[in-house]
């Protein structure tokens, strides 16, 4: 599909426009996403509607590699359902959507959404300030509450790729790519990620194995870069690997990599109740020592990502140098918390 012309906006944005149409659109490339290509349109319309002036587009990426992993892992179609089923049910600042369309049997997709522009993009390689991430866990608080253990949830096939199965699955692929991640990083990770990742490869206990304790709407890639600071809160984006999982993988993925080694410790006891805590607000009830320890099992949600993404991806000296960064934290963070003697537990 790909960024579209003024003739599509007016097409599928016939019910925003009403008697107006759109006369011309400028393109402005953002993000730095390697799975999808994504477009600022800057629209002139010929009469008052009730769309902004600029829009955000989404579609797939132009890297054949890009495109295949897109098709195999499904992040097209999860992120097209996620806006199509699940986004208006959450309190999380996702961007509404004005238009979403994809194509089954090509797996093309075109998203239409809002622009969180004036904004700034979080920095996964500098981290960011103990306000932010509390900032960010709230966010987290309001995307995993509203559908905590949601009956609802277990009806959407395309949201539930968490089974054993495919958790069996996640663990041969990370097995299989394993070596080539330190063949092409290995000199410039840590000693901790290097042995923390042996250590995992050769025995993960239960972690892709275990049954979960609970289950709600996980982000999947909740991450700095795919959060954007707003006056107004902080906006989300990049729903490509939402699930149905543990609440505290999203926590622990963001933590350990969103603050700076020791920024991390310092913090991350008060980010994990300031979670628990805010759960509250939607009548879940969590005992704080269980989530403190469902957050050092998880721990290795970063490094599995870090590992796995960066080979099935086009590679860019900027993806390099985050995964990088993901995987020495989340290595260090799994050190600190003694996390392999959680999985084995």
């Amino acid at each position: 599909m790909g960024s579209p012309s003024v003739d599509r906006l007016n097409q599928v944005l016939t019910s925003q426009l009403g008697v107006a149409r759109v006369l011309s659109v400028r393109e402005e490339e953002i993000g730095t996403g390697q799975m999808s290509e994504s477009r600022r349109l800057h629209l002139t319309f010929n009469a008052p509607c009730n769309l902004p002036a600029t829009l955000v587009a989404k579609f797939p990426s132009d890297d054949p590699r890009s495109r295949a992993t897109g098709l195999a892992t499904r992040c097209y179609e999860v992120e097209a359902s996620f806006y199509r089923d699940l986004r208006d049910s959450l309190h999380v600042g996702a961007p509404r959507c004005f238009h979403v369309q994809r194509d089954e049997s090509t797996d093309e997709f075109l998203l239409l959404l809002e622009d969180f522009a004036p904004c700034e993009q979080g920095d996964q390689l500098a981290g960011c300030t103990p306000a932010q991430a509390g900032a960010c866990v709230d966010e987290l608080i309001r995307l995993h509450g509203p559908l905590w253990n949601s009956p609802f949830l277990s009806t959407l096939p395309w949201l539930n790729r968490s089974t054993t199965k495919e958790r069996s699955g996640s663990q041969s692929l990370m097995h299989q790519v394993f070596p080539g991640f330190m063949q092409r990083y290995g000199e410039r990770l840590s000693a901790a990620a290097r042995r923390v990742g042996e250590e995992f490869v050769r025995d993960s206990g239960g972690y892709f194995s275990r049954d979960l304790p609970h289950r709600t709407v996980v982000h999947g890639d909740f991450r700095l870069d795919n959060l954007l600071f707003r006056e107004s809160g902080v906006g989300v984006v990049d729903f490509q690997t939402v699930t149905h999982a543990s609440g505290a993988q999203d926590l622990a993925y963001f933590v350990g990599a969103g603050l700076t080694t020791d920024m991390r410790r310092t913090h991350e006891r008060e980010l994990v109740q300031r979670w628990v805590d805010g759960l509250g607000s939607y009548d879940v009830r969590l005992d704080s020592d269980h989530a403190w320890l469902e957050y050092r099992r998880f721990a290795f949600a970063g490094y599995v990502m870090a590992v796995v993404a960066s080979m099935i991806v086009k590679q860019t000296e900027r993806g390099d140098e985050m995964f990088l960064a993901m995987a020495n934290r989340h290595a260090q963070h799994a050190d600190d918390l003694d996390s392999l003697i959680a999985v084995r537990n």
